[in-house]
């Protein structure tokens, strides 16, 4: 009981105190050095990755374990040096080693396993976590397993840069010894955090991942279809670090002194990851069955006006979720109707001019539409890539354009790239605009990633059932 009131006494002096580092666009001149040099240019880079519950963003705050693991951080650097600061610059998982050894960053912190392949590419510091096992995670109508080989010829989803990948290879390397079956590795988007990951299986529209022992602990919580397989890890007594470019030892020594006080096991470490790991009310599902029936019924319509208007349907498809969830019988206060949420002064307007808005084709056909004109009008810019072009429309459509040309400016004088989006015009979007915007563009295209990861699980499953199809016997009947 002693131990419970110390604990909440302690978190009560580091509640409240999380992370206030602001997001960092990434420098378009590399650089590199150990800690001596860093601290000369006055400032630690540290990239991340999106990971809900130990890294993301809500309220324009980063939050999560590692985040509040890098506010300790910063404080143990002021005491260096009252000018030392941190720059958390988030990437994607695929770009964070690439990024620190090309010196765009200087610290990895990111939940990343210790592996041989990655030992020679760049340091770690002393392990954050110890004994993590590489856990097989499935819909829990799939019959027990008992063994890895009993893994042969089965499908398993993961991404490329992750550990798991590599565990996986190793698994294989054996079953062909045994003259068995591989596993059939997929591959998903990059950009997919574990929980759309997770809800994949958990919905049943992926058979299998792998995922760390301390993660399955935290959707076990709050997935009630799935069922972790921990007699047969693929990767025993894991460790999990921090990564740092080779020939820093500077910079490791202080990052190992720093995570003696601070990793999982110490106190302090206990309370910050018990305040994420065992509290998971603010976890949201991304998937549900009953959007994607939704999905599925007006798919075609989208897919008609994105054609020809040039845009991806599954990102239109997207949006229309984050603006009424499919629901063409959705007004909101201020008049906006349908799928699109279309107002009946843009669909009049002499650039969109699409009749009875209330009919869902006619609406969506008007929200299409729409977009092709702000995109045209005001982001064809060639400096800006097309992805960017889609983003800078989107925000548009949401925020205005004239707010969104404002936000480009106010990027460029404040040394961020106005011909992005992401990591960049949307930082100065939510300073001066709000988070609605942001969180818009962002919200749409985390859809349209699961969107697109599910018309590809959707190939799969089709092109296996051609396959299948034309390797079955033909059934011969005799005259």
């Amino acid at each position: 009981m002693l131990r419970v009131i110390f604990l909440a006494l302690i978190f009560s002096l580091y509640a409240g105190q999380s992370s206030a580092l602001s997001l960092s666009p990434m420098q378009k001149q590399p650089y590199m050095g150990d800690l001596p040099a860093l601290e000369k240019k006055g400032v630690i880079r540290v990239l991340v990755a999106a990971d809900l519950g130990f890294y993301y963003v809500e309220g324009g705050k980063p939050k999560g374990i590692l985040a509040e693991l890098l506010y300790h951080f910063e404080k143990e650097l002021r005491q260096r040096s009252s000018y030392f600061n941190l720059q958390v610059i988030p990437v994607h998982r695929d770009e964070l080693l690439p990024s620190l050894e090309k010196g765009f960053g200087d610290l990895v912190v990111a939940n990343l396993t210790i592996t041989s392949a990655r030992k020679e590419q760049v340091d770690f510091s002393a392990p954050v976590l110890k004994k993590v096992d590489e856990l097989l995670v499935t819909h829990k109508s799939h019959p027990p397993i008992d063994s890895l080989w009993s893994l042969s010829g089965k499908e398993i989803w993961v991404r490329a840069s992750s550990s798991y990948f590599e565990s996986l290879q190793k698994l294989n390397t054996e079953l062909d010894k045994q003259g068995k079956a591989p596993v059939i590795v997929r591959f998903i988007e990059e950009t997919l955090q574990d929980l759309e990951l997770i809800e994949l299986v958990n919905q049943g529209h992926i058979p299998a991942t792998i995922l760390d022992s301390h993660k399955t602990e935290l959707w076990l919580k709050v997935m009630n279809n799935i069922q972790v397989h921990d007699a047969i890890p693929l990767r025993e007594e894991g460790q999990i670090a921090w990564a740092m470019r080779k020939n820093s030892p500077k910079l490791e020594a202080f990052v190992n002194q720093y995570l003696k006080k601070y990793r999982s096991g110490t106190l302090l470490g206990n309370v910050i990851y018990g305040k994420y790991l065992d509290n998971t009310k603010w976890l949201k599902r991304v998937l549900n069955p009953q959007y994607m029936t939704k999905l599925e019924s007006l798919s075609e319509i989208f897919e008609v006006y994105s054609e020809q208007y040039s845009f991806d349907s599954l990102m239109i498809s997207a949006q229309g979720f984050q603006e009424s969830g499919l629901d063409q019988s959705k007004v909101s206060h201020k008049g906006a109707v349908g799928v699109m949420q279309v107002l009946p002064s843009t669909a009049k307007d002499p650039n969109v001019n699409i009749p009875d808005i209330y009919q869902v084709e006619n609406n969506i056909h008007a929200g299409v539409k729409y977009m092709r004109f702000i995109k045209d009008r005001y982001f064809s810019d060639e400096s800006i890539i097309p992805e960017d072009q889609v983003y800078f429309s989107l925000a548009a459509y949401n925020a205005g354009p004239a707010n969104i040309r404002k936000m480009r400016r106010l990027a460029e004088r404040n040394g961020y790239d106005p011909n992005k989006w992401f990591r960049n015009v949307e930082i100065m979007a939510r300073r001066n605009i709000g988070r609605e915007p942001v969180h818009y563009v962002s919200n749409i295209n985390r859809y349209f990633i699961i969107y697109k990861q599910l018309n590809a699980l959707k190939q799969v499953r089709e092109s296996q059932a051609t396959q299948n199809h034309q390797n079955s016997p033909s059934l011969v009947i005799d005259d």
